[in-house]
């Protein structure tokens, strides 16, 4: 009898591999039990799924919810969110790691299956991201734009569309496929000089945790590393794959006012390189080549020119058939505004507080 339970253990290991969920809060309570009924939704067996909440000292009820829905929670010392995906990445248990924000959803109760399922037809795959992310309902539209490009600077730069029903496509016409089932679609950036800004950390995407560890031992001493797996999964020459029918919905921003506070601390982590933008833009960037890191240096004149980002603003207004992406052009000339004058804080060394983000 015992010999058959341990079978049929192990049966369920090697048929589904542990899952550990990586979740960073602070003072998340509005959204993270959207988060975890969504991952208690799935149908992978919740036997086999590690919720880690890495949780940054929340004075509401963020700990209490996370306990309600049995996670394992790890207080966060130095609550940056990036130290939390460095505490999740050095303390799961799991064979896979999977980035889930507290305002993000699995909507797909297949999800977790899927990405497995990818993982098991190719071991080159090291990474499996989701479809992209879709807008919930009734939700401020500037997240329409928030959840397809990020922020100005990144629409500019990469024209990369992360919007679940493009992102796809949009791929397809970059980068190459090496094939694609009903399922899933596999991609090769080897031959790219420009790869798109994929966070694994985040976004119900996943990586496999164990080829990580062994082939990459300095990610366990540098956080800031921690958004920057897929750059380097892919020095490795590994594929990705990108679900099909597997939106992360976003519950981004309240409103408009909240994601201007959003976009100014982004270009604060960027100019002063703290660990939270080395491990963005400022981290990227001493990845891709040479030739492709001169795009920064236009995005000033891009904005001051006036006429190109309200050309942008037009096409994206009517091929998304959203006026909201009008607000392009000012956005663009805030953020700019933004890249100046704290430019001019850093050169000339003026006293300058950056508060954590999220705090």
């Amino acid at each position: 009898m015992l010999s058959l339970v341990f079978e049929n253990f192990l049966s369920m290991n090697d048929k589904f591999p542990l899952i550990s969920i990586i979740t960073p809060t602070f003072n998340s309570g509005k959204t993270i039990e959207k988060t975890l009924k969504s991952i208690r939704k799935q149908t992978y067996p919740q036997e086999r799924i590690e919720i880690m909440i890495i949780d940054g000292g929340s004075r509401d009820d963020t700990v209490k919810i996370a306990k309600k829905y049995k996670c394992r929670v790890i207080p966060n010392l130095k609550i940056d969110i990036i130290n939390a995906g460095h505490l999740g990445y050095t303390k799961a248990k799991g064979k896979y790691y999977l980035g889930l924000a507290p305002d993000e959803v699995l909507e797909n109760p297949n999800s977790l299956k899927l990405k497995i399922s990818a993982f098991r037809k190719d071991p080159n795959i090291r990474a499996v991201i989701a479809s992209g992310y879709k807008t919930p309902e009734n939700m401020s539209s500037i997240n329409h734009y928030i959840n397809e490009f990020g922020d100005p600077f990144s629409l500019f730069y990469y024209r990369e569309s992360s919007e679940y029903t493009r992102q796809l496509s949009s791929f397809k016409k970059k980068y190459e496929v090496i094939r694609e089932d009903k399922n899933c679609a596999v991609f090769s950036f080897n031959n790219t000089e420009k790869l798109p800004p994929i966070e694994l950390w985040g976004g119900g995407n996943m990586l496999d945790l164990k080829f990580v560890r062994k082939t990459f031992p300095e990610v366990k001493i540098n956080p800031s590393l921690i958004p920057l797996l897929f750059f380097l999964i892919n020095t490795k020459s590994k594929l990705l794959a990108i679900t099909k029918n597997d939106p992360t919905v976003h519950f981004s921003c309240n409103n408009l006012k909240h994601y201007l506070k959003k976009i100014k601390s982004r270009v604060e982590f960027n100019i002063f390189r703290t660990p939270m933008g080395m491990g963005g833009f400022s981290g990227r960037e001493n990845i891709v080549k040479s030739s492709f890191k001169l795009r920064k240096y236009f995005f000033l004149f891009y904005s001051i020119s006036i006429i190109l980002p309200f050309l942008d603003s037009v096409i994206l207004s009517v091929s998304r058939k959203q006026i909201v992406y009008m607000l392009h052009l000012p956005l663009s000339i805030y953020t700019s505004f933004l890249i100046g004058y704290y430019y001019l804080v850093k050169v000339f060394d003026i006293e300058h507080n950056i508060k954590l983000y999220g705090h």
